[in-house]
């Protein structure tokens, strides 16, 4: 077994040596994160796929110290229910994103943390885990992106069993040898393709990361298997084999909680079941419409094309511009902007249909959208798009948008984020659960459990 090395000493170290106590900025996001995962994850509960991949995963129990599968009559195994919340909570592409990672780091972390937590662990134990998760996923998504994401890779899947790894490090208080090889065990799970976007292997990702993370936890404790400890050297390690990247332990001192990923470039939260790469041209296509088009009688008939302006590679996420389904609709630009334009709302409800609208087939066959990449080149964890509305009798009308709602810069109100809650489950439920939660990061996790 060979030891660690410098940089994964120091991660390790960082890891071991985080406290979020003066942190109540990172602790109160932490919070919401979470609130925005159990309604993400309840809000799918219900759907066929889901319910019959919980109704499978029942039957993986073990004898003791099973776990739930949150919004389900049923325990699994630890391993299986991180895999069964995973998957759910990133089933309809509702729960939040981070654009470091270029992916969702909150349904794996939660997911990994749910499938350990007993009554007796304190809260603010489980909120600084996931913000030490998060924090090493969003620093190394910031060495490897946007390259990762360009070459195929979903980093949900790839990232995620490393930050799983730590956060459950945290939460277990490992010794330093037993972080370095739990973040190598869970590292040598990493998957996870991109072109599986508009299936539903897609939220298994997230669901793999969890459980690869759990499942190498249990490696670890409960057999006498081990794992190589230089994860992140320079030579062979995890960063130089997915993307030839060198990394120094003061760079790693230097970066971390400074001010914290979560808070800088923090999370984009989705008020509608799509891919957060479309966020901000469906905010832009809802401010022409309230603006300018309804003000002057203007209706989805009388518009002759819709251009959607992106920095170089910006929009690769939203990877069908003529997709067939309502899941390949998920990531369209041109289906979520044509249901704010010609609906003037998003139907969630679209997005799980077999086959996507005539009348946005037919807008398609007409040409009457255009994506263009005409922006200026913008850093990695900036999200910016316009959109051009020409109408037939040859007004154009424009809006470049950056700070949509949601966004780290215009982030959800306690109201909004009620609401969201309250309709992936109802309105009793949400102000049960919120009421649960009103003194954290105080009190264990006893509640919460009972409730989920």
């Amino acid at each position: 077994m060979k030891e660690m090395d410098e940089n994964t000493a120091t991660i390790v170290e960082l890891i071991q040596t985080t406290n979020l106590i003066d942190r109540p900025d990172l602790l109160a996001l932490a919070k919401v994160a979470f609130i925005d995962y159990v309604a993400s994850t309840l809000a799918a509960s219900k759907e066929p796929k889901v319910v019959a991949t919980a109704q499978q995963l029942a039957t993986r129990k073990r004898v003791a110290h099973n776990r739930k599968l949150i919004g389900q009559p049923y325990e699994a195994a630890p391993e299986y229910a991180a895999f069964f919340n995973g998957f759910c909570s990133h089933y309809l592409d509702y729960d939040d994103a981070q654009a470091n990672i270029a992916g969702h780091f909150s349904t794996v972390l939660f997911s990994v943390l749910l499938s350990v937590a007993k009554p007796t662990d304190m809260v603010l134990d489980i909120l600084t885990a996931y913000v030490v998760g998060a924090e090493l996923e969003g620093l190394l998504g910031a060495y490897l992106n946007p390259q990762h994401k360009l070459v195929g890779w979903h980093s949900t899947g790839t990232i995620g069993p490393l930050g799983g790894a730590a956060a459950l490090a945290k939460l277990a208080k490992l010794t330093a040898s037993e972080t370095a090889q739990l973040l190598s065990l869970a590292g040598t799970q990493s998957a996870g393709m991109a072109f599986q976007a508009g299936s539903d292997t897609k939220p298994l990702h997230a669901g793999l990361a969890a459980r690869n993370a759990v499942f190498a936890f249990w490696l670890l404790q409960e057999t006498k298997l081990t794992a190589n400890q230089n994860v992140f050297n320079n030579e062979t390690g995890w960063l130089k084999t997915l993307g030839a990247v060198d990394i120094e332990p003061t760079q790693l001192q230097s970066q971390w909680l400074q001010p914290g990923q979560i808070k800088e470039p923090g999370l984009w939260m989705k008020l509608h079941p799509y891919c957060s790469a479309a966020i901000c041209g469906a905010s832009a296509c809802e401010k022409i419409r309230k603006q300018y088009l309804v003000p002057r009688g203007y209706s989805w008939a009388d518009i002759e094309r819709v251009t959607f302006h992106f920095p170089p590679k910006a929009d690769t996420a939203l990877r069908y511009s003529a997709p067939q389904s309502g899941q390949e609709g998920r990531f369209s630009m041109e289906f979520v902007g044509w249901q704010m334009l010609a609906l003037g709302h998003i139907e969630d409800d679209l997005f799980k249909q077999a086959s996507v609208p005539e009348g946005f087939v037919e807008s398609l066959q007409a040409g009457r959208f255009c994506r263009k990449h005409d922006l200026p080149e913008v850093a990695k964890d900036v999200r910016i798009t316009k959109v051009t509305v020409q109408v037939k009798d040859g007004q154009e009308f424009s809006y470049m948008e950056t700070a949509p709602l949601g966004s780290p810069a215009n982030p959800f109100t306690a109201d909004i984020l009620s609401i969201k809650l309250a309709n992936a489950t109802s309105t009793k439920m949400s102000e049960t659960l919120l009421a649960v939660m009103k003194d954290w990061p105080q009190g264990t996790m006893a509640e919460i459990l009972k409730l989920l």
